[in-house]
């Protein structure tokens, strides 16, 4: 007998990655959108993302009992693996914004410029 391409799925096959990520895309966006606090365009990225993880495997994802699941597993640790490199990507820098001093200290002052002078030579 001949498989029509048509006919339904056989349910104890696992679906394949592009009817997994159409049936469960928007679910993750939704999830992914909480996870932003509503930044919808990082929502999107994310779930990107973790989708491309997850094709990369998904040989042996298919076979698990949850497949989806897994996937919101893998949408959770990239939205965290986001935080922490956002949060590590703070720059030092040399400049600062000048503040009112409200009792100036001249002798201080003059110290600290040439010292600044000496370091800069």
């Amino acid at each position: 007998m001949k498989h029509h391409p048509s006919a339904s799925p056989d349910p104890a096959q696992p679906p394949d990655f592009r009817e997994f990520a159409v049936s469960r895309g928007r679910h993750l966006l939704r999830t992914a959108y909480l996870l932003t606090g509503g930044d919808a365009h990082l929502a999107e990225d994310l779930v990107q993302e973790a989708l491309g993880r997850i094709y990369g495997r998904w040989r042996k994802i298919a076979r698990l009992g949850n497949p989806a699941g897994y996937a919101q597993t893998v949408l959770v640790n990239t939205f965290l693996s986001h935080r922490r490199r956002r949060a590590s990507s703070e720059q030092a820098t040399d400049t600062f914004d000048e503040v009112a001093v409200s009792d100036p200290d001249p002798s201080l002052r003059l110290t600290l410029l040439r010292a600044a002078t000496a370091w800069q030579h």
